[in-house]
């Protein structure tokens, strides 16, 4: 789970990347400050009717070289898991229980960090790049998606029995992909979700606890023209 920060701790950490906020690219921006970030305010207004979004809601495994800016991939996180009720804490996605089990993993070729919804930030895991680890393999080539956003799941908040675990795990990193599919088909973006990836290495990678479950891993870019 994503450790808490005071407010001191955030802002002295936060305060070199203040003016890299507004960069072109996402990899811009990390590149040159692996701590935490505060990502743009969602933009909660534009994008395209839910019906035309269903009807263009696709699979794409080919990806262009551009990045991905960063008020874009605010956006994405948010359509995907944000907060969209902040006086009760619920999520864009729902869960059994509300429990809210599942954690995004943001990997990008400059390092790995993970969302805090609530916080409205990235903060850092890892400066390694995981994505060959998270998903980029096929069967015949190697893809170069900019982003791999890895569900994670934290089986210790589950209160129904063991019986229910690998439901809960796939039905709520199922809800969290579909929004974040809805939001590509919006967008323009390309996207694919992964269920066959080294799990092992990326648990390693993360490391994640034994009652943190990898599910899984969707890439996201912009498609190849």
């Amino acid at each position: 789970m994503v450790k808490e920060m005071n407010r001191r701790e955030f802002v002295k950490a936060s305060a070199a990347t203040g003016a890299l906020l507004m960069a072109a690219d996402v990899g811009s921006v990390f590149a040159q400050e692996l701590k935490p970030i505060e990502l743009p305010k969602p933009q909660l207004d534009g994008g395209r009717p839910l019906m035309q979004c269903l009807k263009d809601r696709k699979t794409t495994r080919e990806y262009s070289a551009q990045k991905i800016p960063l008020q874009v991939l605010s956006n994405l996180l948010w359509a995907a898991y944000g907060i969209n009720r902040p006086e009760t804490g619920y999520r864009t996605a729902p869960s059994g229980g509300n429990v809210q089990n599942v954690d995004i993993y943001v990997a990008i070729e400059e390092g790995t960090y993970v969302y805090d919804a609530k916080a409205n930030m990235l903060a850092q895991v890892l400066k390694e790049d995981i994505r060959n680890f998270s998903g980029r393999q096929t069967t015949s080539r190697l893809d170069d998606s900019p982003l791999n956003l890895i569900y994670v799941v934290d089986l210790s908040k589950f209160t129904r029995g063991p019986e229910l675990f690998v439901a809960y795990a796939f039905a709520h990193s199922a809800f969290i992909a579909q929004n974040a599919y809805l939001y590509c088909a919006s967008e323009g973006l390309a996207t694919v979700v992964r269920i066959s990836y080294n799990k092992a290495t990326v648990a390693q990678k993360l490391n994640l606890k034994t009652n943190q479950y990898p599910t899984f891993v969707q890439s996201v870019g912009y498609p190849k023209k």
